[in-house]
């Protein structure tokens, strides 16, 4: 008897204390927009249900911007509700902004509410309940393509490194880059290349091997398409022109970029130095046997 007893009572105050705990609800979250860039606003809703067989009265929501890029504004961090009838809801509404500076990510922010039951005693404390709700601060990644410098020649085998360069403040990834040859220019590796990520301020290279014809221009633009996605998993296809500067040999030379190439005239020297040493080995060879023969 006494058990069961014991277990009734410990029934009612467990009871008792989830009933506390859940007298008002945080019922749902939304953020307009969904996503906030850095340096832009955007305006939070807290939807409270009051979950108790009680009115509540002189709530007070308040979100804490210590640990989190972010700030109110044109407003405070605090939200003042006068009264929330018994199983009815009310929301609680904050315009922020993210800081110019914050990073990509998603953020959790710590939320506070005080509030008094219609039927509690005076003088006796305000309830408090805490929580966390979720902000994802996100910009579409700025990216560019373009070459790396090194010199291009045509009608022979050239490797042309791409570099793409992150200068938005959110990371790209899974980025595969995809080049289009031309008329003119021959891909001879693959034209797909898988990059992997690509971070804020930051930037990754793709090697290609192609072939330029002799008849090709000395600027060349070659259509680049990039795939990737940003941190909220959002997919985005650019395709970029990235301009080339090819050269025949010739002009490489007048130009100074390659030296002027003499191996064919030291092939030909020495060609000649042995051409003219097994000739005068001959004549003394024939000289020789003459003196012998007299």
């Amino acid at each position: 008897m006494k058990k069961t007893i014991t277990l009734l009572i410990l029934g009612i105050y467990l009871f008792s204390l989830i009933s506390m705990t859940n007298a008002l609800l945080i019922s749902s979250v939304s953020t307009s927009p969904n996503e906030v860039a850095p340096g832009e606003t955007s305006r939070v809703s807290l939807t409270l249900k009051n979950n108790d067989e009680f009115d509540i009265e002189d709530v007070s929501t308040s979100l804490d911007f210590t640990n989190v890029p972010f700030a109110p504004y044109n407003s405070g961090s605090d939200y003042l509700i006068s009264e929330i009838l018994s199983g009815k809801t009310k929301s609680a509404e904050f315009d922020v902004v993210a800081l110019s500076n914050a990073a990509s990510g998603i953020y959790k922010i710590p939320v506070k509410i005080e509030y008094r039951e219609s039927e509690q005693e005076a003088g006796t404390p305000n309830k408090i309940k805490t929580s966390l709700i979720s902000i994802m601060i996100n910009s579409k990644p700025i990216l560019e393509v373009s070459s790396d410098d090194g010199l291009l020649l045509k009608n022979q085998k050239n490797k042309v490194t791409l570099k793409i360069v992150n200068k938005g403040l959110s990371d790209a990834k899974f980025l595969e880059i995809n080049l289009h040859g031309n008329s003119y220019v021959t891909i001879i590796s693959q034209p797909k290349t898988y990059i992997g990520d690509v971070d804020s301020n930051d930037f990754q290279t793709a090697d290609f091997y192609m072939f330029f014809k002799s008849n090709a221009p000395n600027s060349i633009i070659l259509p680049a398409t990039i795939v990737y996605k940003d941190i909220s998993n959002k997919e985005y296809t650019e395709t970029m022109d990235v301009t080339l500067k090819v050269y025949s040999n010739d002009q490489a030379v007048q130009l100074g970029l390659i030296q002027k190439s003499y191996t064919w005239l030291i092939v030909l020297l020495i060609i000649i130095i042995i051409v003219i040493f097994f000739v005068v080995r001959a004549i003394l060879k024939r000289r020789k046997q003459n003196n012998r023969e007299y």
